[in-house]
């Protein structure tokens, strides 16, 4: 069986798989980035990482990473989001050097996409959007299998989607971007603001964070929106608010069957699918094309990563070598 290994570059965290051609994985190891020490040390972790878990079977390798990827040339096109001073970093040749298999590279939310689209949440599905709602907003498209990468490589920047014209400035340089009200780190933002201006008495939220509203977390805010605090609520119903208008614009353009959304605040559950539902039923997507498109929780948790970096590098070695895989 064909084998292909599957990275995912992390700001603290490198992780690699070796997966196999139905998405199992066969191993699995994880160092420090490290990213202080420099680009050159950071590529040679990859490299090492990626050598000590080849096989005869590996066909290709495949690296998740954040930022502006060129996947062509296996290029971080731009900085290097994790490695901080890098710029148009090449981590595809030295593991293609080392190893002696081809190496390709893409964006992470692109990786996660495909995973999902491939043996997670929206296997089986023609066309599926993600989106990960962390410390930003990131995603992806995947369409009929493969991934919609646009012109210039910029395609999913779906957290820069402007949902308020007049909106916060995002540090993109736009106003009104979804990060800016439906990300975790905005949700914790907008409810650490709210108890400075008016602490409401007996508040669950105060006492999660122990009395520092800067201490206050998006888990935090769900866990006490889930109990019944009010102000908590209300910042919730916010972010689900925008997160939903983003997501009907998404189904509108892509008339997707498939939108799946991971990351950290997708584990809050019920409490946000069902805001999320209630906001797109509302008609903040055009009724027709809603019909056709579910709306449901990632599967694949922090394997999306390696299993998708994996299965993209196993797709364009075979567009290289139609014949190869057996």
């Amino acid at each position: 069986m064909v084998e292909a290994i599957g990275i995912d570059l992390g700001g603290t965290k490198i992780s690699a798989a070796r997966v196999d051609g139905e998405g199992r994985i066969l191993a699995r190891k994880k160092v420090d980035t490290r990213a202080e020490e420099g680009a050159a040390a950071v590529i040679k972790r990859i490299v090492d990482l990626a050598a000590s878990m080849k096989t005869p079977s590996v066909r290709a390798v495949g690296i998740g990473s954040p930022g502006q990827i060129d996947h062509e040339k296996g290029l971080l096109a731009g900085e290097a989001v994790n490695i901080p001073g890098a710029r148009r970093l090449d981590i595809c040749s030295p593991v293609r050097d080392e190893l002696k298999v081809p190496c390709f590279a893409d964006n992470d939310g692109n990786v996660a996409a495909m995973a999902e689209a491939w043996i997670g949440a929206g296997r089986g599905e023609k066309v599926v959007l993600m989106l990960t709602l962390g410390t930003g907003i990131g995603g992806g498209a995947v369409i009929e299998g493969a991934v919609y990468r646009g012109a210039k490589n910029f395609v999913a920047e779906f957290g820069h989607m402007s949902v308020e014209v007049e909106g916060r400035i995002c540090p993109c340089g736009n106003r009104g971007c979804l990060e800016r009200y439906a990300s975790a780190s905005a949700v914790a933002r907008s409810a650490c603001e709210r108890l400075r201006v008016i602490p409401p008495p007996d508040s669950v939220l105060m006492a999660m964070c122990g009395g520092d509203p800067s201490a206050v977390t998006a888990k935090m805010v769900c866990d006490a929106a889930r109990g019944g605090d009010a102000l908590a609520s209300g910042v919730f119903d916010e972010a689900c608010l925008y997160l939903g208008v983003g997501i009907g614009n998404l189904i509108n353009i892509f008339n997707p069957s498939c939108v799946v959304v991971g990351g950290g605040m997708s584990l809050a559950g019920d409490i946000l699918f069902s805001r999320i539902h209630k906001v797109l039923n509302a008609g903040r997507a055009y009724p027709p094309i809603m019909a056709a498109a579910k709306v449901v929780p990632a599967e694949l948790g922090e394997d999306s990563g390696v299993i998708g970096a994996a299965k993209v590098a196993l797709d364009a070695a075979d567009r290289r070598d139609p014949g190869a895989r057996v």
